[in-house]
Parts: structure tokens; sequence; C-alpha cells
């Protein structure tokens, strides 16, 4: 029975024909030696592996000799390099599992950052012109500059006729307030949904993003008046498996029928244009008023353009000025203070998800803070992680000194005991791979809930991720086993025969080097969590201003709501456990609108505010204090606004007695009636801003009910039965106060979570390798301890005298990582216009995990060694 043919043609790629005959003749003799021996199976995996043997032992010890000749190493011995390693990693189990698990440890955490890190990269990056596609953000400067994200209707439309260098212009509009769909199929129950995440469209949308259409003809599909287009999603919310075109969905809030008109396959790829549906422009252009289609300061769209192949965006930018003054001077504004009160940006789509945080964002978004967080703790894993496998390493080369001298005095070479170690090396870290991507594979649901990220295992093996994935465990096998290998193959033999273990070498000084360096990163990260977490409950237990505690709010959805607003409200106080009820037209948390408030006679003191439309109600449900005045009264029949102010709105006006003074907003008059503490209706990562509440019920979108006691669930169900009573066609939907100022936080939140998470995992890695080196230190004193305990030393005090070295080097990791976690935090904590300080403690806290987990883990083996019998002690070699 002859070998394996597959392997003989395998070999072929790997041996000139001039040595060929030679490597296979020596192979074929000893698979009929083996298989006489031990049997054809056994030996055909020989066979294998002699093969393999080979193929490696070529990569590593190639070398031309006058451009043709190349050196041919014994597969055989390739074999038993492999044999040696094997029972090298079983003879030293303890050292194996310790840096196996933490390089599988370190190598699953980076894994998962790197996939988190390059999804956020990818946003918008899957669109076909990316490199072409710009949005028009807009600046208002003066005393406070606000940027936005959304513009006027017409400014895109203008703008291209301006310059020539934009090809096409695409706009979006987002139906406000959200809308409510049914469906309702011949014969069957009709289905009802809140839809959240939706857009008018221009119909140029389709082939400036490449909207990928499943169903439908992407000419027309967005070109129809009363059209809407569905993703594959949406569409099997509403019709299951039934064909979608041609159906009828009903916007059940401007009572309009819609005609679906085509299905787009929902984007692989992450991306900021998030949407179920998008209904036609022309639809919105049919019942919208004229007026506001026309405004040039309305920031109700987004406008994006798509520049031509050789146009640039520095060009283009550069004859903004020029068009703005032209676009403005027809409002009656004159053109400095068109220059310096505006200006008009181009801002590339790829940089939309990390760096843009402006005033109506389609949608939240990211920050790039935060990628370069979690790059940072990726790479202070991995290094952890081969700082680990080093000194295991280097402290398991000490028992190996006589095997390196024998191997020296009977011929070997440096290179071949550089080579022996490094494929050493590369089995531990090949090891340590696979079980990464157990780890990974397992980990990848709890990092999504962690993260809300929608990782998939899949997603690990596409080309470029598995370059970087081998490219990684190559990059750390050998990075990890060069200085071990370098350093074992230099000793001397005659030193190595002798066995002498110098406690005082350069390679310890690398060693201990190498311990301080893992728990400095382990003590940044600490530190790291603990101020982020602090953060968080900051937030969580700062005074607002107002009561958020048992306050549900309801939506107001559709005409029949409104004009039943009264009734329901009073339907809804008939239970006990509500004790009042508000009209409010945005909830805190949410974006505010802002308009410009002018004291009469006093135009050049105007200031633009932010807005919000209430009753009478709202001031108490919230527990908003008044400083002066008094709240709205309950009217009939509105005459003109009445205004309650903040603090800081009083202060941006200037105004010494504000109470009775006329102001004018809206094309209407009206007077402050009173003044209330400043509050925080937005998020605490920027300060209070000026506000204004104005009393217009008739503006409101939403009930805020207050209720009390612990039968929360009992209540709200009451609150949707009577809905369902008095306007029946309206949809309930509601959400509680707190959690949705919590949610303000979230990013913040998941990236605490995910520090403390790592944070564990880097401290657990570097203990191990700690676990490791103490066992090794204890094995290296057996005998003084034995003598120490013959002459009377104590448990107690033998544990110090092994552990006292550890934790001189954890305290030093300490000291030097301490400042420069502090340093990086303060920067981090700039960023909220409310932040904690950093105080003694936190550092205190610090230093006391580092080193409470270091004594532990040192503990175990230095109490293990002081409890051994002094005897066996003093009999080991």
């Amino acid at each position: 029975m002859k070998p394996p043919r597959f392997a003989d043609q395998l070999l072929k790629f790997f041996c000139s024909p001039d040595h060929l005959e030679e490597v296979l003749g020596d192979l074929h003799e000893e698979f009929a030696y083996q298989r006489r021996r031990i049997g054809e199976n056994r030996a055909r995996w020989r066979y294998w592996w002699d093969v393999v043997g080979f193929i490696f032992s070529f990569a590593l010890r190639r070398k031309s000799q006058n451009n043709s000749t190349t050196t041919i190493t014994n597969p055989i011995m390739i074999r038993n390099y492999f044999k040696i390693a094997w029972r090298n990693l079983l003879r030293y189990r303890l050292n194996s599992t310790l840096t196996i698990a933490g390089l599988a440890l370190g190598l699953a955490c980076g894994l998962l950052i790197i996939l988190h890190v390059r999804e956020e990269l990818r946003y918008d990056k899957g669109f076909a012109k990316a490199d072409r596609i710009y949005r028009i953000n807009s600046e208002n400067i003066g005393e406070k500059t606000r940027r936005w994200a959304a513009t006027s209707p017409i400014l895109g439309i203008e703008m291209k006729r301006e310059i020539p260098a934009i090809q096409t212009v695409i706009r979006f509009h987002r139906p406000y307030p959200d809308r409510v769909f049914s469906y309702a199929p011949s014969g069957g129950e009709s289905k009802q949904f809140e839809e959240k995440t939706g857009f008018y469209a221009d119909s140029t949308v389709v082939d400036v993003f490449d909207l990928p259409f499943v169903k439908g003809d992407s000419r027309t599909a967005l070109k129809q008046q009363d059209a809407i287009v569905l993703t594959e999603t949406m569409a099997k919310k509403y019709f299951g498996d039934a064909e979608p075109l041609g159906k009828i969905i009903q916007d059940d809030l401007d009572k309009r029928p819609l005609t679906v008109t085509g299905v787009i396959r929902d984007f692989g790829f992450p991306t900021h244009l998030k949407f179920d549906y998008l209904i036609s422009m022309s639809t919105y252009y049919k019942y919208a008023d004229k007026g506001s289609l026309e405004s040039r300061t309305w920031s109700g769209f987004y406008n994006y353009v798509l520049l031509n192949a050789n146009a640039s965006r520095p060009a283009v930018e550069s004859k903004i000025p020029v068009f703005m003054v032209k676009f403005y001077e027809v409002n009656g504004e004159n053109r400095k203070d068109i220059l310096t009160t505006r200006k008009t940006l181009l801002q590339p789509i790829t940089d939309i998800h990390l760096h843009s945080k402006l005033e109506k964002e389609m949608s939240p978004n990211s920050d790039i803070l935060y990628v370069y967080v979690f790059s940072v703790a990726a790479l202070f894993i991995l290094l952890v992680a081969s700082v680990n496998f080093i000194n295991m390493a280097t402290a398991q080369a000490f028992n190996r000194m006589k095997e390196v001298g024998v191997r020296k005095v009977l011929g070997a070479r440096k290179g071949q005991l550089v080579n022996q170690f490094l494929g050493e090396s590369f089995l531990l870290t090949l090891g340590g791979a696979l079980l990464a991507l157990l780890l990974f594979w397992q980990a990848i649901p709890f990092y999504n809930d962690l993260t809300a990220k929608e990782l998939r295992f899949g997603q690990l093996f596409t080309v470029s991720n598995v370059v970087i994935m081998f490219g990684l465990a190559g990059l750390i096998s050998l990075i990890a086993g060069l200085y071990p290998a370098w350093f074992i193959s230099n000793f001397e033999p005659v030193t190595s025969l002798k066995g002498k273990k110098s406690t005082v070498s350069s390679v310890t000084l690398v060693r201990k080097g190498l311990i301080v360096f893992q728990f400095a990163v382990s003590v940044f990260m600490i530190f790291s969590t603990i101020v982020v977490y602090r953060q968080m409950q900051f937030f969580q237990n700062k005074k607002l201003g107002f009561d958020q505690e048992q306050v549900v709010a309801v939506k107001l959805y559709g005409q029949s709501m409104h004009e039943k607003a009264n009734t329901i409200q009073s339907e809804l106080l008939q239970n006990s456990a509500i004790t009042d009820v508000a009209r409010i037209s945005v909830l805190p948390g949410d974006r505010f609108s802002t308009d410009m408030l002018i004291p009469v006679g006093k135009a050049d003191d105007a200031s633009q505010m932010r807005f919000m439309w209430a009753d009478e109600h709202m001031l108490p449900v919230l527990k908003i204090g008044l400083k002066t005045g008094r709240n709205f009264v309950q009217r009939n029949v509105r005459s003109h606004f009445a205004y309650i102010l903040n603090e800081a709105a009083v202060k941006a006006l200037k105004l010494q007695s504000p109470i009775g003074q006329k102001m004018v907003s809206l094309g209407d008059t009206g007077e402050i009636v009173g003044v209330v503490n400043d509050f925080h209706f937005a998020s605490l990562h920027s300060a209070v801003e000026p506000l204004v509440i104005v009393q217009h019920p008739g503006q409101a979108n939403y009930f805020l009910l207050k209720i009390k006691g612990k039968n929360l669930p009992e209540t709200v169900q009451f609150a949707r039965n009577t809905l369902a009573r008095v306007s029946p066609e309206s949809l309930f939907s509601y959400t509680f106060l707190d959690e949705k100022l919590a949610r303000l936080y979230d990013s913040e939140q998941r990236v605490g979570n995910v520090l403390k998470v790592f944070a564990v995992f880097a401290i657990f890695i570097s203990c191990l390798g700690l676990f490791g080196l103490s066992a090794y230190a204890a094995q290296l004193r057996t005998k003084e301890v034995g003598i120490r305990k013959v002459l009377g030393a104590t448990v107690s005090g033998v544990v110090v005298l092994l552990s006292k070295d550890f934790l001189r080097l954890v305290l030093m990791a300490t000291l030097l990582a301490s400042p420069l976690a502090g340093w990086a935090m303060s920067r981090w904590l700039e960023g909220f216009a409310y932040a904690i300080d950093l105080e003694w403690w936190m550092f205190a806290l610090t230093a006391f995990l580092a080193v409470f987990v270091a004594v532990l883990t040192i503990s175990f083996q230095s109490i293990k060694a002081a409890l051994m019998n002094p005897v066996k002690s003093l009999k080991s070699e």
C-alpha cells in the first residue's frame, strides 16, 4: 500500500525537482517501516505529520545558495520538534494551561472589540457613491452657536441651480408626529402599528443611495403621489408572505391611503440612514402648506447632494458664501448680516455617524472618542496577554536549562533552538486562537446585549477579517515567542548543564518590568471603570429640578384625541390613582424647537430660545417650582399667548422685572406671567438653556399622568381602556418618563459596562501570569523555605517572604498608572457640562483592588509552599 497520493502532490509545491525524489524516497521508506510497526492507518497519519513537518521546516529554513539551491531539513527532525513541543506542553500542564487561557481570553476580547470598531468605521461606506455624497449642514453664529443637520426645504434645490458641480439633490423630511399605519385585508383582521422610523423622500434617493429594490419598479416607485416604499422587514410585518405591491396602507393620523409601490432589501451594512418606509415627496407637497415649502429659514428638511465625479468639496464650499448672499437676500437681509451670522457646510456622509452631534440629527450618532477608547482597550488587553505569554515562557525556560545544554553539546545550532521554541510558541498560540474562537462564538450574544450591537459570528470570516485574525495570531506568536526563544538559545552549555538559575539576570529584570506593565494596564482600566460608573451614578441621582418618578407620558395620536382631549383628561381623573393630568408638546429629554422671543419695542434684545407648549397642569404634574409670578390659569378661549420663562431665559433677555413684560413670538404678542427655577429639560451633557413655556394646549402631543401608589400596571391598563372607549380609532402608546430620561445616557452606560467587563478580563489575565510566576518563584525557593521552617520560621513569615517582591511590583504599577489614568479621565469628563470631581478615594480604591487581587493570587502558592513538610522541601530537586 502506497502513501497518500495527495500528500506527495502537495510536496511538489514546496520542493524543487532536484530534491523531490530524495525527499519522497526518505518519506516512502519511513512509511513502509511504520506500516509494518504500527499498522497502515496510523502510518498514514504519521506520513501526513511528516509532510506537514517538512513544509513547516521549508517555510522557516529556506535559504538561497547561488540563486538555485535550497537547504532541506529532514522531516523526521521536524516531527521530533513537534513531538518534543507537545510533550513539554503536557509535562508543564499548569504553565501551558495558564498561558493558553491568557492568550485565548486576550484574543477573544481583542476580536470582539476589533469587530465592534470595524463595524463603527463601516457606517455609510457601503453606498457605491459614498465618496461623493454630502449632507448640507448649517450654523447660526452668534452668542450661542447652533449647528443644524436639518435645513431649508429649498436650500439644496437652489444650491444646485447656482453651483454646477452639484449633480443631484436628495431631500428627506420626517413626518411629525410619528405615524400610525393600518392595513385591513379583505375578510381579515385589521393590523395597526406605530411607525417611528420613516421619511418623505425625493425619487432621486433611489439612484444616489442605490436602494436595493426586490419588488416594484425603482424608476417610478417614489415618483407617484400617495406612494410608499417599504423595507422587507416592514412588508413582512404588515402582509406576511402575501404580495405587498398595490396594497393600501392607511395613514390613520391624516386619513390618507398610501399605495405600496416597492419593497427594498434591508441594507447589508450599517448606516445613519435608518428607515422602515419612504413616502414619495410629491405626497408631502400635495398636502403641505405652500408657505412652509418655500421657507428659507425653516430647518425642516435633510438636504443631501451628490457631486460630479470630477468635483471637489473645497471647490464647492468656496462658492457657498456667494450663494448664501443670493439665497437670504430674498428675505430682506443684508450681505454683512448673512455672512456674519450664518454658515453653510458640506459634511461627508461617512463622517456623520462618528463626527456629528448636531441639532435635529436623523438618529442618535456615536462618537469617534469611543472608537478610540475601544481600540485602546483592545490593544491593552492584547498586550497584557502577550506580556503574560513572555513572562510564563521565560520563567519556564529555567526549567529547561539542562535540556538546552545537552542539545548544544550534541551540536544543536542557535537557529535550530530558536526554531524549536518558536514552534512551541506557535503551538501555544494556535491552541489559544482555537479556544479564543470558541469563546468569541459563545460571547457574541452577551456582547450584543452589552453594546446594543448586532454582531454575528459569521462576520468574522470575511477576507479582511480572516487576514486580520491570522495576522494577529501570527504577530502575537512571533512577538511573544521571539524573546523567550532568543533568551533560551543563548544559554551557555556549561551553565545550563549545572542548572544554575540566577535570580538577578537581565531576564529577571525584563520579567519584573512586564509584570509592572501588566498591572499598570489593569490599574488604568480599573480606575477608568470607577470614574465612568460614578459619572453614570451622578447622572441618575442628580436633581433635575422636576419630578420624573411615577409619571407616564401618553401620546396624543390623531385628530380625535386632540378634539376629545378635555374629555379624556376628565375621564382619566376618575381613577383615584391618577392625581393629575397635563398636556405638553414635548417631553424632557426630547428635541425642543427653537424660535425668537422679542421684547416689545426692543427688537435688538431678541434672543433665540427653546420653546415648549403646555397647559396649566404641567407645572404641578412635574413639580416645577415657581421663582416668581404665577402659573397659567384655565381659559376656555385662548386670546394672546401667556409665557412662563426659566431663569436662563430671563438672564438672556436681560430683564430686571420680567412679570408683565410684553413679548412677541410666532407672530403673536403675549405677556410673561411667571418665572420658574432652571430645570434640566435636556440631557446633562449640556448646560440649561433659555426656555419659554407657552400656554397653548392645542399644540400638545402628550398627556402626562401623575400616578400614586404601586399599582402602575393596573393604572396604565385603565388609561388604555379609557382611550379605547373615548377615542376608539386612536392608538395607545406610552412611556415612563424616568426610563426615557435614563436612555439619554445609553452610550455612556454601554461604554461603562464594556470597560467594566474588559477591566475584569485584563486583571484576570494579569493574575494568571502572576499565579504562574508565583508558583515558579515558590518552586525555586523550595529548599530555602524548608531550611527557614526548620530554623523556626512561621507560615505567615514565609508567606510574606514569598509575596513581598510581587507586591512591590504591583504597588509600583499603581503609582505609575494612576497619574496617567487621572489625566485621561479628566479629559473625558470635560465633555460633560455637569461632571464629577476626581477624588482621592477613587485612586485609593483602585490601588486597594489591584493589591487585593494580587495578594489573593500570590497567597495561594505562597501558603502552599509555606505549609509544605520541610523534609519534602529539603529532598526536592
